[in-house]
């Protein structure tokens, strides 16, 4: 690791979209942190549409992904903040391994935000969530515990889930850039070689020190 600190990483378009990142995933990690969990088993257990959908399951897998996809990010991010782009060669392959982060992470949210936007679809559809007053900005008791609905969080995570995985997607294009933009930081110094001539020796093999000479031409002075 390079000593000084790359302070430029920020301004380039890979940088910005590492904290755009971090920002949607805050968002998504809050937003599905307000959810209900008591709704999604009680939607589960009454089984009236996507019955193949577990949405406690999701709810969970979400908040997994989430965590997983911003710790991963905070670390790349302060690794380039850090000068990994100075270390020479090795730079190249750290960028490649990052970059298939990028597409994992990018797949795996778009693919849980996907889920969250069913999630989301299932507690609104199902009549007798509706009927319990799902849209009702009260607490309520289910299963012999008080619970606020939160309409719409499943929903803010989802959008916010699928945006993260765009960005990463988005990312991954970006980072080839990085790989010709990169300074390298000289680690040792090669001294340069001065010009050489050859000595000059006779027939007697007695060496022979040349005399320059300097010609001016000049016009004949008239007297």
């Amino acid at each position: 690791m390079v000593g000084r600190l790359d302070c430029g990483y920020l301004l380039t378009p890979t940088g910005q979209l590492n904290i755009a990142e971090l920002i949607c995933l805050i968002g998504a990690l809050i937003s599905v942190g307000f959810t209900s969990r008591l709704y999604c088993e009680l939607v589960d257990n009454l089984q009236y549409i996507y019955p193949q959908l577990n949405t406690l399951l999701v709810r969970s897998l979400f908040q997994s992904f989430a965590l997983f996809c911003f710790t991963i990010t905070l670390v790349i991010l302060i690794i380039h903040i850090s000068g990994i782009r100075f270390s020479g060669r090795n730079y190249y392959y750290i960028n490649q391994l990052c970059l298939m982060f990028n597409i994992f992470m990018g797949l795996m949210m778009i693919t849980i935000g996907i889920c969250a936007a069913f999630w989301e679809d299932k507690l609104r559809r199902t009549p007798d969530i509706i009927q319990r007053g799902y849209f009702v900005d009260r607490y309520q008791y289910i299963y012999g515990e008080m619970t606020h609905p939160r309409p719409g969080a499943a929903a803010a995570a989802a959008i916010l889930g699928i945006l993260a995985g765009i960005l990463f997607i988005t990312e991954a294009f970006t980072r080839p850039m990085l790989n010709t933009s990169t300074t390298h930081s000289p680690d040792y110094y090669t001294k340069p070689i001065a010009s050489y001539r050859a000595p000059i020796k006779n027939i007697n093999d007695e060496r022979i020190i040349p005399i320059e000479r300097t010609v001016t031409s000049y016009l004949p002075s008239r007297f």
